[in-house]
């Protein structure tokens, strides 16, 4: 998984915040961390809380009295990417569609005295690619201080317009099978964007494509009925600006339901991210 993980390590050493804020009156409560597990109110130490910005990204961890960890990673935009709770077992929200059993409100970021205000409800699951395993309940709500990070590489991540509304996401996993690699760009929504280049590497330069073509964009549909992914039809157009341990480029596809017939359209593509 390619999400947040890469600020653990400077949020494990991160200097911590103090439990109050200044600033305008819109944000002058102290922070504060509500968790509430499996029906049982759990104890956050708002000194434990950590959290990081870099630029879109957000990641939060706080550790409990009892030594587990609960943890967020989402974006400035209000999309999470993932939330887990690592107790007895690790545990985190649905891998691919987590708005369909989890809520996740961004209340307020206020970027002037860099505080962040969440509320969340819903579940964490054993195995986060079943929606049948074994699965816990998380509820509550947070409001904390943040650290801006500088990345060494800016402007990660993947963003569209589809039918027309902004869509954000960043690399969830990525797979190969010997002729192509896929990178899976999703948001905690019911879509997902694969980036698809040839398994040698991705070359730059401007490629039309439909499903048949090794430099493409793919699309699909998480069905909550039969709980597969829907792969689409796809049409269009891509740029590969960027292709090494990074890719980056553009793309503008139109994209089909393969049974229906109804279409996605996408444009405005931008993406950069790091191939595997």
């Amino acid at each position: 998984m390619k999400f947040f993980k890469f600020l653990s390590a400077l949020l494990v050493t991160a200097t911590l915040f103090s439990c109050s804020s200044d600033g305008d009156s819109s944000d002058s409560t102290a922070n504060y961390f509500n968790l509430t597990y499996n029906g049982t109110a759990k104890t956050v130490n708002i000194a434990s809380v950590q959290a990081v910005k870099s630029e879109d990204y957000i990641e939060v961890l706080g550790v409990t009295s009892e030594g587990a960890y609960v943890s967020f990673d989402f974006n400035t935009h209000g999309n999470l990417y993932e939330a887990s709770y690592d107790g007895d077992n690790h545990e985190a929200t649905f891998a691919h569609y987590s708005n369909s059993s989890f809520t996740f409100e961004l209340v307020d970021l206020n970027t002037t005295n860099k505080t962040v205000r969440v509320n969340f409800s819903g579940k964490v699951y054993e195995n986060e690619y079943d929606h049948t395993s074994a699965f816990s309940t998380m509820s509550g709500s947070f409001k904390i201080s943040y650290m801006d990070y500088n990345p060494p590489v800016t402007g990660m991540g993947t963003y569209a317009k589809l039918n027309g509304a902004d869509w954000y996401g960043m690399t969830k996993s990525g797979s190969g099978d010997g002729t192509i690699m896929e990178l899976s760009v999703q948001n905690g929504g019911e879509y997902t964007i694969g980036i698809v280049y040839p398994y040698s590497g991705a070359e730059t330069g401007t490629f039309a494509f439909d499903n048949s073509d090794v430099n493409r964009i793919s699309f699909s549909k998480y069905d909550t009925t039969t709980h597969e992914m829907i792969e689409y039809n796809v049409a269009g157009t891509m740029t590969y600006t960027t292709a090494s341990s990074i890719v980056q480029g553009t793309f503008s596809l139109t994209a089909t339901h393969p049974t229906n017939g109804s279409t996605v359209t996408i444009t405005n593509g931008t993406f950069k991210e790091g191939a595997l």
